[in-house]
């Protein structure tokens, strides 16, 4: 594989955190999104490889963006959409919120490896005084059932959670939640839409690349560029 010999220039387990700022938002944003920086809590960090599953394992990530204006949904995708009509969508600048964090609480005690159950500790920013934070609400009636959040910048978002009540999983809400981000990036003209690290090694980062695989790119560190996933595919078997 290309990276083996490529990987020798990054540290074996690498991070880096920036300080906290006034803000990460508008254009410091998009800025920081295309070079591999991310949010976490209050700030923002950019990563290689995490050791997430209690295995004792360093898994070797790469960061993934979608290209929205080149996305292409597929059959799969318009199924998801399909499913889920019966419930309302609401996209709103995040306000925390006891209900918000109860279902982020019941989704967290459903997963096989540890998040935190509090939104709040995760998030650390919930007055939008750092990030300009946005959330998409899924409500059955009145039942709050699924949450996506992000941050905005001026042509870019980035995903920073999706979580959903357990009890509709059939409805595949994870998957839903990001079609509703992209289709707020297609409905407001923001052609960059970041959903975070993405590992060849472990399949529970697959789900990100069920959207279009032809409009997504994988920013490669050692060369500080963005190729598109197909290239991608090519290189991992060269």
């Amino acid at each position: 594989m290309v990276f083996t010999t490529l990987a020798v220039k990054l540290p074996k387990v690498f991070s880096e955190q920036k300080e906290v700022k006034d803000e990460f938002k508008g254009i410091v944003l998009d800025n920081l999104l295309s070079h591999g920086w991310y949010r976490q809590g209050s700030t923002v960090f950019t990563t290689h490889f995490i050791s997430p599953f209690g295995d004792d394992k360093n898994y070797r990530v790469f960061w993934l963006r979608y290209r929205v204006n080149t996305l292409k949904l597929t059959n799969k995708s318009s199924a998801i959409i399909s499913s889920n009509k019966d419930f309302s969508v609401i996209c709103k600048p995040f306000a925390y919120s006891e209900e918000i964090d109860l279902l982020h609480a019941r989704y967290a005690r459903s997963l096989k490896f540890y998040v935190s159950e509090s939104l709040a500790d995760k998030l650390q920013d919930v007055d939008n005084r750092i990030f300009d934070t946005h959330i998409i609400e899924v409500r059955d009636g009145d039942k709050l059932i699924g949450c996506g959040i992000f941050d905005l910048g001026i042509n870019a978002i980035e995903g920073i959670v999706n979580f959903f009540d357990p009890e509709y999983k059939k409805f595949s809400p994870g998957k839903f939640l990001i079609i509703q981000k992209y289709l707020y990036c297609l409905n407001n003209n923001i052609n960059l839409y970041y959903p975070g690290y993405y590992s060849v090694d472990h399949p529970v980062f697959d789900y990100k690349l069920f959207l279009d695989k032809n409009a997504t790119e994988v920013y490669v560190p050692e060369v500080g560029l963005w190729i598109n996933y197909p290239q991608f595919e090519k290189l991992l078997k060269s």
